[in-house]
């Protein structure tokens, strides 16, 4: 019988709550509440210094409450800008950063919901402008360390020019980089040239490697001429002697016995049976 009155007397001060304009507001896990009275006649509004934590709170119709993610969260932001040799690169930079727990009422109260949109975007923007246009494009596109010395410079810069020299009540977790690169249009027509100048070096190597044969085939011409002419020999007989060593070459490479009929320039030649290695 108790728990039956409780359990009215319980929905009868919600329905009051409501009739009088009370709402209930709820905070999730990871995240502050924040509330700002704006009384209608008398008093003075402002923001509670005290964040409500995670929950379920009732607030008067002239109090707004304000949901802060107090969770880290990452800010990105696009770029495409000259490089120190007026060379054009793009890329990612990302700050992840998080509302301290516990200073969120001071940061609505100073900066307001969107802090980085409204205190921090241009001037992270500035910082990783600056400190890429200090690097020419090789170093910038192929030195892997680069990268961390970017990270690290930007980082420095937001800490103590933005974050506490604004006293901005936020904790900054890492600066990252992302893989820097020529736009497009620059890959493309870079990769183009790259095919062109290979193919003209293959031209070249093909013209070397066909020009060294021709020579090698014209310093044979004037050996053998040199050899036929020692030996006494016309140039048809000349042919007949190579052939005959062609063939002599064959049959001593013969697996068995094996007969041989050649026609010869100066006169037909049917040689008896070799065996082989003869």
């Amino acid at each position: 019988m108790k728990r039956d009155a409780s359990s009215l007397c319980g929905i009868l001060l919600a329905f009051g709550f409501m009739a009088l304009g009370i709402g209930c507001a709820a905070i999730d896990a990871g995240h502050e509440g924040v509330l700002v009275e704006q009384p209608l006649f008398f008093g003075h509004g402002g923001v509670d210094p005290v964040p409500t934590k995670t929950g379920r709170l009732w607030v008067s119709p002239t109090t707004r409450v304000i949901d802060v993610d107090v969770r880290p969260i990452q800010y990105s932001e696009h770029f495409d800008i000259i490089s120190a040799e007026n060379a054009p690169v793009s890329f990612d930079a990302f700050l992840i950063a998080n509302v301290i727990e516990g200073k969120s009422p001071e940061l609505i109260s100073k900066y307001g919901p969107n802090w980085y949109a409204n205190n921090a975007k241009e001037a992270f923007r500035t910082f990783v402008r600056e400190e890429v246009q200090k690097y020419p494009l090789f170093q910038l596109t192929t030195d892997p360390t680069t990268r961390q010395k970017l990270q690290d410079a930007i980082a420095k810069e937001v800490q103590t020019k933005l974050i506490e020299k604004q006293g901005i009540p936020v904790r900054l977790n890492r600066v990252v980089v992302g893989s820097i690169l020529p736009p497009k249009g620059v890959v493309e027509q870079t990769t183009q040239t790259i095919i062109q100048e290979q193919r003209k070096i293959t031209m070249v190597e093909f013209q070397k490697a066909e020009e060294s044969r021709e020579k090698a085939e014209k310093q044979r011409g004037i050996a053998d001429r040199a050899y036929r002419e020692s030996l006494g020999l016309t140039a048809p007989e000349f042919v007949d002697l190579r052939r005959i060593e062609v063939q002599k070459e064959i049959v001593s490479h013969a697996p068995s016995a094996l007969t041989v009929i050649m026609g010869l320039e100066r006169v037909g030649i049917t040689m008896p049976p070799l065996a082989a290695g003869q």
